[in-house]
């Protein structure tokens, strides 16, 4: 059966083929509320129609009860994010939407995603790591307060690419002296396993300027610090980032 957390449509009746399910998102013309819930309801019944099925979507998405939506126009690099959570049975905005900045290029598929082209990755991504320079507690989730010597290894030709190091190596980046890694998401692009040069450190981080980020997803500080606050581990909470013709 499609999970009971889908958000279901009375008096709506469905007649679907497989082969529908194979939409692009990228030509998606919906709002962000309806494109939620027409997502989640169609990832859904696509598992119910195929063992395998056909999008790039991980399969926790199906249970998740937080969602951080983020929308924006192919090539472009400003987007939004919708904050959604399932209470009482009924998806709602947790937070006002946040302005975002994406990567220098604009978006692309996680898939086609290479190591400094500038892309931010689409797709979705379980939350499940948070980093930053104070001593925090995030509800369920695991939270590292960075070190000195903390790095992050972006050379594809490292065994630690696209990991977290504790001590300094060549060619890695410093986390401890720049401001947007003094608190950060860990989108779970590359991550498990990390493949050689199909990219690296993406996060949700503060990003306070007006031009695009290198591939990151970039909001200001203070949205961030709040987004944490209302994070919870026990609802499985995704990341869900989408190009779309329209942000509203």
């Amino acid at each position: 059966m499609v999970s009971n957390r889908i958000p279901q449509f009375s008096g709506l009746s469905l007649k679907i083929s497989s082969d529908f399910l194979h939409f692009r998102l990228s030509f998606l013309k919906i709002s962000p509320f309806f494109t939620l819930f027409s997502l989640l309801f169609f990832v859904s019944l696509a598992s119910e129609l195929r063992s395998e099925p056909q999008t790039s979507f991980h399969s926790g998405i199906y249970q998740s009860e937080q969602i951080l939506l983020i929308l924006g126009k192919p090539g472009e690099t400003q987007g939004e994010l919708h904050f959604y959570g399932l209470e009482e049975g009924e998806w709602k905005l947790l937070y006002p939407v946040i302005p975002v900045s994406f990567g220098r290029s604009g978006l692309i598929s996680q898939e086609q995603k290479r190591e400094g082209d500038g892309f931010t990755p689409y797709g979705s991504f379980p939350i499940r790591r948070i980093l930053g320079k104070e001593n925090l507690s995030i509800r369920s989730l695991e939270y590292t307060q960075i070190q000195k010597n903390d790095h992050w290894s972006d050379v594809p030709t490292s065994k630690h690419y696209n990991q977290l190091i504790r001590k300094k190596e060549k060619g890695a980046t410093p986390l401890w002296n720049s401001p947007n890694y003094q608190l950060f998401i860990v989108i779970e692009h590359n991550t498990n396993p990390s493949i050689p040069g199909n990219g690296s450190m993406i996060f949700i981080h503060p990003w306070e300027e007006t031009k695009p980020t290198s591939g990151c997803v970039g909001v200001k500080l203070v949205d961030l610090q709040a987004i944490l606050q209302h994070l919870d581990g026990s609802k499985n909470p995704f990341i869900l980032i989408i190009p779309s013709d329209e942000n509203n």
